[in-house]
């Protein structure tokens, strides 16, 4: 079993830090990924790419990674290109595809819990390395009630919803193609799925990766030490 990573990209506006950490940096970002998954077989690495690699700091790290660029313009034209270029990406469809925005950070690790969480549970939907920091203070989720699952490395609840990065294998991906490119919104999306196709959603707690958005970091862990450790 592999993963292939599809880190989705682009150009970055000046002005795209709003509500992110003071240390949030897009190309540290990119770095940490580099550092998590190096020298690991059981990793390939796409970016998908809006606009041209030699127009991007990304360019410095292409011996690393295989590239698709197209002309896009916004993340909806994006999301579906990324999803189209999976459709027909070649691969077993036992292996898994993680799809990955451009604003996460990983812990050292993750990579052998993902695929001790895969090896040790057949059936397994979809998967969010992301812990929502939400999800513990926001009024919406008092009544919020997870399952626990345990595998031989980490702890993992079930979750309504993610956002647009999730681990899942591409029998499932392909099986829910349709359902990907036509409902609107992330929430809608995954609700819409556990309602009509019983899919359901596992997050790690704590995260193996966390969503760079100041108010929304999984917790417990120091997300700005991590920013800041080794480069490649």
């Amino acid at each position: 079993m592999k993963i292939h990573i599809f880190y989705s990209h682009y150009n970055i506006a000046g002005t795209d830090y709003k509500n992110r950490p003071q240390w949030f940096d897009y190309e540290k970002c990119f770095i940490n990924l580099l550092e998590t998954i190096k020298d690991n077989d059981n990793i390939k690495l796409n970016i998908v790419m809006d606009g041209k690699i030699e127009d991007n700091w990304i360019k410095k790290y292409k011996k690393l990674y295989n590239v698709y660029e197209f002309k896009g313009g916004s993340m909806e034209i994006i999301t579906k290109a990324v999803y189209k270029i999976i459709k027909e990406y070649q691969c077993d469809s036992n292996d898994l595809i993680y799809i990955l925005e451009n604003d996460y950070l990983h812990v050292e690790g993750w990579v052998e819990k993902v695929l001790d969480m895969f090896q040790t549970f057949d059936g397994l939907h979809y998967v969010s390395l992301y812990d929502h920091g939400d999800k513990y203070w926001h009024l919406n989720y008092d009544d919020l009630v997870s399952k626990i699952f345990v595998s031989n490395t980490h702890h993992w609840r079930t979750m309504m919803s993610t956002c647009g990065s999730y681990i899942v294998s591409k029998k499932i991906f392909l099986e829910d193609y349709q359902d990907h490119i036509t409902v609107v919104g992330d929430h809608n999306k995954w609700l819409y799925l556990n309602e009509t196709k019983g899919r359901f959603l596992l997050t790690a707690v704590p995260g193996l990766s966390t969503h760079c958005m100041e108010a929304f970091l999984s917790p417990t862990i120091n997300w700005a030490q991590i920013n800041e450790l080794k480069t490649i």
